[in-house]
């Protein structure tokens, strides 16, 4: 892996709290530190019981080393931006249909077809690392 820490895009959605554990999995075996980032729209903010979730999620692994990010503008080419240096992109899969921004959801789509590192794309159900190797 070329960065030394990997990025993973949180939403609070299932799929990408899914994306967060497995991205903290991964950090604490392989050394890495997680940063963490959400990305609101312009004109919203992150919502709280979401922000909750993700704080809860980071604390029940107090091995890992994480950095937590609140960005605004688009969250597919924000994600790949702040990527730029990653070992790894995280991110959730929320979609269910046959084409690939279906299939992947469009931000997780645009992820994978721009990120200038590896793209992990988790589902609502984690695999296990071991699984996905």
């Amino acid at each position: 892996m070329v960065g030394e820490h990997i990025t993973v895009g949180v939403d609070g959605s299932p799929a990408g709290m899914a994306a967060l554990e497995w991205a903290l999995d991964e950090g604490i075996r392989c050394g890495y530190r997680v940063h963490v980032v959400t990305v609101a729209r312009r004109g919203e903010s992150e919502d709280p019981a979401r922000a909750r979730a993700v704080e809860t999620a980071i604390f029940a692994h107090p091995e890992a080393s994480v950095w937590r990010r609140l960005l605004v503008g688009s969250p597919g080419a924000e994600l790949v931006r702040v990527a730029s240096d990653s070992a790894l992109l995280v991110v959730g899969s929320c979609g269910t249909g046959g084409a690939l921004a279906t299939l992947l959801g469009s931000v997780s789509a645009h992820c994978v077809r721009h990120a200038p590192c590896p793209v992990v794309v988790v589902p609502a159900t984690k695999p296990s690392v071991e699984a996905v190797r």
